[in-house]
């Protein structure tokens, strides 16, 4: 059974949320978890100037520091399992460039509606003091236009061991879901989500 599991999708449907309630469940029922985020391997890039093609690359390729966060995940590779080791959670986007993602996770991808999303991302970064203008800007040349480039390169729906639909992130989903690739705990909570 993997050692690492992988909550991605669109930029706002609830990755963090999601993968914070798998690493609860996986805490409470006694298997030790390391929770990472591809938010915490940003680089500090300048945008500025840009055309909306050049932007949406730079993002892609450049704003997360995917190398780093693959070394982070070196303890958790099959070939470093040690028994009782424990369980890595990565959330975010684009996890399935990150080599040891793609090559032994299990992967949840979460769906929402763009509508839904983009709600959530005007909420999220209002509260980080970005203004509506700057928000709607960074939905149309970076969030969406490189998530249809990862869809397009990676097709991460089609290798997902879970599909959740989290357009009501109170009351998520499952789609579709292929049972043993997950821990216990994980299994249980997704076996709760198809009811």
């Amino acid at each position: 059974m993997t050692r690492i599991l992988a909550v991605d999708g669109l930029d706002g449907s609830g990755k963090s949320r999601f993968a914070a309630l798998l690493a609860a469940a996986c805490g409470a029922n006694g298997v030790a978890t390391t929770l990472l985020h591809v938010d915490d391997f940003k680089r500090d890039l300048d945008f500025a100037g840009l055309d909306a093609d050049a932007e949406a690359s730079l993002y892609y390729e450049r704003y997360y520091d995917l190398a780093a966060l693959d070394t982070a995940l070196a303890p958790f590779r099959p070939e470093a399992a040690v028994a009782g080791g424990g369980l890595a959670i990565i959330e975010g986007v684009f996890t399935l460039r990150v080599p040891t993602v793609a090559a032994s996770a299990a992967l949840v991808i979460l769906t929402v509606s763009s509508d839904e999303a983009r709600r959530r991302i005007l909420e999220r970064d209002r509260a980080k003091g970005r203004t509506d203008a700057e928000i709607h800007h960074r939905i149309a040349h970076r969030y969406f236009p490189a998530q249809a480039r990862y869809r397009a390169e990676l097709d991460p729906d089609a290798r997902a061991a879970a599909v959740v639909d989290n357009d009501d992130w109170r009351r998520p989903r499952i789609v579709r879901y292929a049972p043993g690739r997950f821990p216990a705990p994980v299994e249980r909570l997704l076996d709760g989500m198809a009811r």
